[in-house]
């Protein structure tokens, strides 16, 4: 009797999805050179300007991912890599996957600098890294700087700057925030860090102080980030993430204009947060640089790409350093729209592509739920992982 019961419940289950045509927009593969996933992907490239990968953060799978989409797009004249750090720590991973032992000097820095690298501080993505860097490529940097990362920036411009005066003005700015870092870390309390003190007076002195373009970019990047963060602080959301969002534009922007002036169209594959990777309006609620490079691509006769790549049971690592572990176990089933629900018992292999794209044309007419549609409109593809494994730490 249970057999009879569990094979009405499948054909049931197959029959609904007919329906929804889920069934004939989901593919899974047990490995990322699968005929089925590259030539599905290759297709999909071959008109597109810019790919994102939006991220569940904390999974090495998402790194593999994005290697593999770089090697096919490699031939089809994408050469860049965008990442969720800031334009001096994107130099910084570039000269480290550059280097001989790219994990050695990757370990070298963070230990130097600890929780100041974000999604970075990991053995994982320097294959990726050094994959872009070795193909000729390019890495840029478009995010805020990281709240603990003041103390890095200090140290960068100190060992850079000619200005003997500068570098004197910065040498007790660093220590302080070493302090602040180490008090932070000892009182487990976020507020703590170098950020919430740093002045306009001491920001307006350093500006004064020097006349070279790249030391006042590095500084007016940390006068808006502690912009950014003081209107998470002040519980004043829509404006932490438009403002960042915004951020992201413009530094976007200022390597995009560049790159105009050596190729025709420039092609740039990101790998940022799931948020930051959604066509229309995000999961914050702003207009994020996804949408913004979606009507840019539009604008050149191209396309835009958006993956959101999410593990459905795994280990992550965590970012917050005050985590009693630094590895957890997650299940996100529930958190999957309920279709994708009832599908999850069928995924046998290590990934399961859903493609997004097609289902448009249904979504007004069919009965999908309201979480599904969001995924429909704001991505490409759903690539969901089994068994993800968490990134490793240094």
């Amino acid at each position: 009797m249970k057999y009879l019961v569990f094979l009405f419940i499948g054909t049931y289950l197959v029959s609904a999805q007919n329906d929804l045509h889920l069934d004939e927009n989901t593919y899974q593969v047990a490995t990322l050179n699968e005929t089925v996933f590259t030539s599905l992907m290759e297709k999909q490239i071959l008109e597109s300007q810019f790919i994102f990968v939006g991220e569940q953060h904390g999974i090495k799978e998402v790194g593999e991912i994005a290697n593999a989409l770089f090697d096919l797009a490699y031939p089809k004249g994408y050469t860049t890599l965008c990442i969720e750090t800031d334009a001096l720590l994107a130099q910084k991973l570039k000269q480290i996957a550059s280097s001989e032992e790219p994990l050695q000097a990757a370990e070298k820095l963070s230990n130097a600098f600890p929780f100041a690298i974000p999604f970075y501080n990991t053995k994982n993505d320097y294959t990726l890294f050094k994959n872009v860097i070795d193909k000729g490529g390019e890495l840029w940097g478009i995010d805020q700087t990281f709240m603990a990362q003041f103390r890095l920036n200090f140290d960068h411009l100190i060992q850079t700057t000619e200005n003997t005066a500068f570098k004197e003005k910065l040498i007790p700015l660093k220590q302080r925030a070493m302090a602040a870092y180490k008090e932070s870390i000892d009182t487990k309390n976020f507020d703590k860090m170098f950020w919430q003190t740093y002045d306009e007076a001491t920001h307006q002195e350093l500006l004064a102080l020097s006349d070279n373009p790249e030391e006042k970019e590095i500084l007016t990047q940390l006068w808006k980030t502690k912009e950014i963060y003081g209107y998470n602080n002040d519980k004043r959301y829509y404006l932490n993430n438009q403002v960042r969002g915004q951020l992201m534009k413009d530094n976007f922007n200022s390597y995009y204009k560049k790159e105009l002036k050596q190729v025709e169209i420039p092609k740039v594959i990101f790998k940022l947060g799931a948020t930051h990777a959604t066509r229309g309006l995000s999961m914050t609620n702003i207009y994020d640089i996804s949408n913004y490079a979606a009507e840019l691509a539009h604008f050149n006769n191209k396309k835009s790409l958006h993956f959101m790549v999410a593990g459905i049971t795994g280990n992550a690592m965590v970012g917050n350093p005050f985590a009693e572990n630094p590895i957890a176990p997650f299940d996100n089933t529930e958190q999957l729209p309920k279709e994708l629900q009832e599908l999850v018992p069928t995924f046998t292999k290590k990934y399961t592509l859903v493609h997004l794209q097609p289902l448009r044309e249904y979504a007004y007419g069919k009965k999908y739920s309201e979480a599904l549609k969001k995924f429909i409109f704001n991505f490409d593809f759903l690539v969901l992982v089994k068994d993800a494994q968490a990134l490793t730490p240094f």
